[in-house]
């Protein structure tokens, strides 16, 4: 009887330590890196993956502008686009920025705590140049770059105040150097 004791709480402290891996639904991309070119029409680039997904999904959409760029977004790829995961956003130099924030602030579904970079050659450039975009920018985060979030950075432009991004460029993607972002946009 003992043994029996014995072996049903080894049973059940193994168990209640053992968790599934998280994954992502069946047909459906967990975006974490959202690239931004152009002010209009605007052009957004998403990739899938990193550390804790496999996948490598990608989609692209065009549109008059950010809000309907991001409409199309989440059927641009080869399964379904989620923007609920998304931890970085990518611009180019040729966006409105304030006008892009603003905007990422008020979908449901895009977080402010995502943080904002540069891209030297443009966002979909970059990352194009890129297998796992999100693992490199989550690598230069462990090495202590921080980036601005969202927030951050719209209080910065908000108030006038010059903002310092980040500059990136390809293969990894690497930081290059930081750049302050001026103008009314």
């Amino acid at each position: 009887m003992r043994k029996w004791l014995l072996l049903a709480v080894a049973l059940a402290v193994l168990l209640a330590g053992w968790r599934p891996a998280p994954k992502e639904p069946e047909g459906l991309g967990l975006v974490r890196v959202l690239g931004v070119d152009g002010a209009g029409p605007v052009a957004l680039t998403a990739v899938c993956g990193g550390d804790d997904q496999g996948n490598q999904s990608r989609g692209r959409h065009t549109g008059g502008n950010f809000a309907k760029a991001l409409e199309g977004l989440p059927w641009a790829g080869e399964e379904e686009l989620s923007l609920t995961s998304v931890s970085y956003i990518i611009v180019g130099r040729d966006v409105a920025l304030k006008e892009i924030l603003l905007a990422v602030l008020r979908n449901e579904e895009l977080g402010a705590s995502a943080t904002v970079w540069l891209a030297e050659e443009g966002a979909a450039a970059l990352l194009d140049g890129c297998r796992d975009p999100a693992s490199g920018l989550d690598l230069l985060a462990r090495r202590g770059i921080e980036a601005p979030t969202v927030v951050k950075a719209l209080a910065a432009l908000e108030r006038g105040e010059v903002l310092t991004l980040p500059l990136l460029t390809g293969d990894g993607p690497v930081l290059i150097d930081w750049e302050e972002w001026r103008g009314s946009a």
